[in-house]
């Protein structure tokens, strides 16, 4: 559903006599704990997350286009202000509404969330906590350690795509060379294809060979970590700093 931001007065503007005393006792709350709570849960005040009203965030979801491959995406949404949508499962949160930017083929839509945590939000008409930082920061989840999951590494494990970049992990590579090789050894291969080739050029071709995979495979290392995520950009640079040194 496409909205704008201009238009009729918002609905919480006149809330009812009801409503106020409701946001009277609420505040009260508020005041007494640094935080909105009730029986079973606490919840963290806007501007103890760093963020407010008007302020911008980003939301992590899972694209999936029509007969293309699903990629995750941080989408941009504006805080509206508080909603007038209340939340069943906790009655007592305060509820926010966000304004989704439009992107692509997506208009702009119209949401209605509780902040849980720093990065954790529940959209009332979704099941599962989505993922969110304030806009500018460069946090992401899948760097998180503390905030890991079983879901995440099995994501990381198959390689995943970020706003349309292909990721893979060291994992990744490794079972890439793996199925490429057909279970045959490198070394195997390496003495296969270097047979054609008269013997002072064998040398060369050999010491070159495993000069490029040494460099890759500590470069990889260095800048990914064991278990890091590989992408085109690091391949990239990896290349234009050996063909710098072969220029020196």
């Amino acid at each position: 559903m496409s909205v704008g931001l201009s238009g009729h007065a918002l609905p919480w503007a006149n809330p009812p006599p009801s409503e106020v005393r409701d946001e009277q006792e609420q505040d009260q709350t508020t005041q007494a704990t640094g935080n909105f709570q009730n029986d079973k849960f606490e919840f963290p005040k806007l501007d103890a997350l760093g963020v407010a009203v008007g302020g911008r965030i980003e939301v992590k979801w899972l694209v999936e286009p029509d007969g293309e491959e699903a990629y995750f995406r941080w989408w941009g949404a504006t805080i509206v202000g508080p909603s007038n949508q209340p939340d069943v499962e906790r009655p007592a949160a305060p509820v926010y509404e966000l304004l989704y930017d439009a992107h692509g083929d997506f208009e702009q839509e119209r949401s209605h969330v509780v902040f849980i945590g720093e990065h954790k939000m529940h959209q009332l008409e979704e099941t599962d906590e989505l993922t969110w930082r304030r806009e500018g920061d460069e946090w992401d989840d899948g760097c998180d350690e503390d905030e890991g999951s079983e879901d995440a590494e099995a994501e990381m494990e198959e390689g995943i795509r970020t706003d349309g970049d292909v990721l893979y992990t060291m994992a990744d590579v490794k079972r890439m060379v793996q199925e490429d090789l057909a279970g045959q050894d490198l070394d195997e291969l390496e003495r296969q294809a270097l047979q054609s080739l008269e013997p002072s050029k064998r040398i060369a071709v050999a010491a070159e060979f495993r000069d490029f995979a040494d460099n890759l495979s500590e470069f990889l290392r260095e800048r990914c970590g064991q278990d890091g995520v590989v992408t085109a950009d690091d391949i990239k640079v990896f290349m234009e700093s050996r063909a710098k040194k072969r220029r020196i």
